[in-house]
């Protein structure tokens, strides 16, 4: 399977308590709304710094957010396409400068070069939506998957993740605490959402790629960046 996205925020998870309960974020780490964020792409052909920001363009096109493409610092939002998986900072924890080095990237591509139209769409768009603050869906406080715990830590343990049991438990098996992130009701269309096999899971639910943003991402986007004039 391809490589899963890591999203960088630490303190997010509650590791003492699972609780079983559509598109879930951290408001510490929203942008002020409206914020014109500017994004350096520090590798990569022409051709495909656009084909991302076209893909990432579906979330402005609902909150009140922009993109702006600079060649030079500051940057808030730094992409490479080398190196090893997809990951991205999440939200304003870019700004982290012990976590993310000025002139250091805070989103990382790699399939991107190589993945196909949908897939790339679904890379863009799902570190993007990190990159403004939201975070997995399938951790979200009210996702309760039922997950095939030794199945999954075989799975990853191989290439190309090569993750250990905490590195698993990090990033499959906890969930974020509800005191902590925004999130309404689970949503298996979110472009946030981890694809998986059936296997994974102990009643057999599986969920595909999702390549575009759900409703319920749209509406989501809006309300954490409302329009000038509206509230949260």
């Amino acid at each position: 399977m391809s490589f899963l996205c890591v999203d960088r925020i630490p303190g997010l998870l509650d590791l003492d308590r699972a609780v079983g309960l559509e598109a879930a974020g951290d408001p510490r780490y929203f942008w002020p709304t409206g914020s014109a964020l500017r994004v350096r792409f520090l590798d990569g052909p022409p051709g495909l710094r656009a084909r991302v920001m076209a893909a990432a363009s579906a979330w402005t096109d609902h909150a009140n957010l922009t993109f702006t493409v600079v060649g030079a610092e500051p940057a808030d939002i730094r992409v490479t396409f080398r190196g090893a998986g997809n990951w991205s900072a999440v939200g304003m924890m870019s700004r982290n400068r012990r976590m993310f080095p000025p002139g250091a990237p805070t989103m990382s591509l790699a399939e991107a070069p190589a993945a196909g139209p949908a897939r790339l769409a679904r890379l863009a768009r799902h570190e993007f939506g990190h990159a403004i603050g939201l975070v997995h869906e399938h951790s979200s406080p009210d996702a309760g998957i039922a997950w095939n715990r030794p199945v999954v830590l075989a799975a990853l343990a191989g290439p190309p993740n090569h993750w250990s049991t905490a590195d698993v438990a990090v990033n499959v098996f906890d969930r974020y605490r509800d005191t902590r992130t925004q999130f309404t009701a689970f949503d298996p269309e979110s472009v946030m959402l981890y694809a998986f096999p059936p296997e994974w899971t102990l009643d057999g639910r599986t969920f595909p790629e999702n390549t575009e943003l759900s409703a319920a991402d749209r509406a989501f986007a809006a309300h954490i960046y409302p329009p000038r004039g509206a509230s949260r």
